[in-house]
């Protein structure tokens, strides 16, 4: 057995070594009688019994492939048999459905074909288990799409708020892009906790709304935390709608108070924002600002509505997002 024979003590411990501490199995595939000597841990890798003779037929070995990956692994051997890849290296990463509990695992071979391309006689190498491998690439991989997705994400908002943010002279403009900016940089922090956790709408309001704290009243009843997709769209809304406060509103007043009271209310999310104490409002703005505009942008891109009563006392608004945009997938009762 040109896999199995090994001439020497030293060799059969070399083997031995590998097989115990580093999970690999070796395996001689005899191509023309379609049977295969393979080392007794192949089998648990597969899940499948010890046989009680060698040789055996490779069969049961390919039932063992994953339904989504069976044909494609067979017309890759079968090209390496015709020696398409011009190489006489056998090596492929495949799912199994391990048999004793129907776990998805991941086999690596790694080969030498003998016998001319077309004519293959056997096929001498060795097999292993990369499962723990071949999920932390997937973890890799869907980090990495997500970095990407985020950066891609962050650039669209900040090229939105240089387009949207309008002033009357150059350090004006400056003063009022750099705030936005750095709202949105203070979100980041939030960002990366609600990727793994999520974000409490009360750790919102302290990052967004600090500098008014003492200016602020919060009322939460039953508000689920946010998802990291609605994190930042709810961020940019609190510092909108703070940004006019203080510019026109409540906030611009030593006196000046802002209430803000969330609740769940069935499958929505209810946000209120009262001011009062402000300079008195003789009627609506007469033109969308800036602030506004972000504002209605960032609730439709939550999927939700908006209701403004610009009261002689200040702002009253009322906004409403779907659960499901604010908290993410709901289970059934």
């Amino acid at each position: 057995m040109i896999g199995f024979d090994l001439g020497s003590e030293a060799g059969r411990e070399r083997a031995r070594l590998a097989m115990e501490n580093f999970g690999i199995a070796f395996f001689e595939s005899n191509m023309a009688t379609s049977q295969v000597v393979v080392s007794p841990n192949a089998f648990a890798m597969f899940g499948l019994p010890v046989p009680p003779r060698m040789p055996v037929d490779r069969t049961g070995f390919w039932e063992c492939y994953h339904p989504e990956d069976l044909e494609a692994a067979r017309a890759t051997f079968a090209a390496d048999l015709r020696g398409e890849r011009d190489r006489d290296i056998y090596c492929e990463r495949v799912r199994i459905i391990r048999q004793t509990d129907r776990a998805i695992r991941h086999i690596e071979f790694l080969g030498r074909m003998f016998g001319p391309p077309g004519a293959r006689t056997h096929i001498v190498g060795m097999l292993r288990d990369v499962t723990d491998a071949a999920e932390a690439e997937a973890r890799r991989a869907l980090l990495v799409r997500e970095v990407n997705h985020r950066a891609n994400n962050t650039l669209s908002v900040v090229q939105a708020l240089v387009r949207l943010t309008q002033a009357a002279d150059m350090p004006d403009y400056k003063r009022r892009l750099e705030g936005r900016i750095l709202s949105l940089a203070r979100t980041q922090t939030l960002l990366d906790q609600a990727a793994q956790h999520p974000a409490a709408f009360a750790l919102l309001i302290a990052s967004e709304l600090a500098a008014y704290r003492d200016h602020l009243t919060l009322e939460v009843d039953g508000v689920p935390d946010l998802t990291a997709n609605a994190v930042q769209p709810v961020a940019m809304i609190l510092y909108e709608m703070a940004t006019n406060a203080a510019k026109h509103g409540a906030l611009a007043t030593a006196g000046g108070q802002v209430r803000i009271a969330a609740r769940r209310e069935g499958a929505e999310v209810v946000l209120c924002w009262a001011e009062q104490g402000g300079a008195p409002i003789a009627a609506p703005p007469a033109r969308k600002g800036t602030g506004m505009a972000v504002i209605h942008s960032q609730i439709r891109r939550l999927g939700g509505t908006q209701s403004l009563d610009w009261t002689a006392g200040g702002l009253q608004a009322e906004l409403r997002f779907p659960l499901a945009s604010w908290a993410g997938p709901q289970p059934k009762p």
